[in-house]
């Protein structure tokens, strides 16, 4: 028992150091969670990491910017704190910023959504907080893969989440709130990740023009199979962010790019909401 234990502890170190190179860690710097079906909400304190599954390390780096409201003061706006996470999983590592107002506020690694529930503590004009005061609440859900992954939104400075790795775009499909690609790519040695991305800004013609970026990550894959596959994804976030943002209810324009950002073949769908 204490050898696994060891064992467990010393993959955790491994995992924790992936995306930083500072030896100072909270302890305990990490907790393990187990995920089935249901959602499950992890909250981390600076440099914390948890251990998903035995499968996925999130790691929280810290605080990037905070124009939170303060909670002692009136403001018009409620302002925005963007948080930096690290996932790591046996053949990756990257970096992400999640928002608390603004976009992305999810992200996928592998086959698990990682979402921005609450960055704590909340700000006050009289104290300033510390970066090691900074906590978070994460949700973290494992998806069934042979689901339809949701449609991620991001804000436009945000494009650098979409990865440009080459990714053949040979059908297009829309029906109801599912979107389903038939594409290809070189590989067949290592899994490869491919998100729907759906830009929060529209072109306000009519109707409206929503830009969606497909992103392709071939996790330094070398071979050179050919490989096709099918994957589809839902728009019902989409649907319902355009509805409450924008009050569009009748439909929309999807404007479809690859993920080198170039307009795929027939990119005009029309999209009934």
């Amino acid at each position: 028992m204490k050898r696994v234990f060891k064992l467990i502890s010393l993959l955790s170190l491994i995992f924790a150091l992936a995306c930083s190179q500072e030896s100072e860690l909270t302890f305990p710097y990490y907790q393990s969670v187990i995920i089935k079906t249901e959602p499950v909400i992890v909250r981390l304190k600076y440099k914390e990491a948890a251990i998903i599954n035995r499968e996925l390390n999130i790691k929280f780096e810290g605080v990037v910017s905070d124009s939170r409201c303060p909670i002692d003061a009136i403001c018009i706006w409620p302002g925005d704190g963007e948080v930096k996470l690290c996932a790591t999983t046996n053949n990756s590592s990257k970096e992400f910023t999640l928002r608390t107002d603004l976009f992305p506020k999810k992200i996928f690694a592998g086959k698990y959504t990682i979402e921005l529930k609450a960055l704590y503590p909340a700000p006050k004009t009289t104290v300033r907080i510390m970066p090691e005061d900074y906590y978070v609440d994460i949700i973290i859900k494992k998806f069934d893969e042979k689901e339809p992954r949701p449609v991620l939104l991001i804000d436009s400075n945000n494009s650098g989440l979409i990865k440009k790795d080459m990714l053949n775009v040979n059908d297009v499909s829309l029906e109801k709130d599912i979107i389903t690609f038939s594409v290809g790519y070189s590989g067949g040695c290592a899994d490869h990740f491919i998100d729907l991305f759906a830009y929060r800004e529209i072109a306000k013609s009519n109707p409206a023009q929503v830009t969606l970026n497909l992103s392709h990550d071939l996790q330094g894959d070398v071979c050179l199979a050919y490989i096709t596959k099918i994957i589809s994804f839902n728009m019902k976030e989409l649907k319902d962010f355009l509805k409450t943002h924008y009050e569009i209810t009748d439909r929309v324009l999807l404007i479809i790019l690859d993920p080198s950002g170039r307009p795929i073949k027939n990119p005009i769908i029309e999209y009934k909401l």
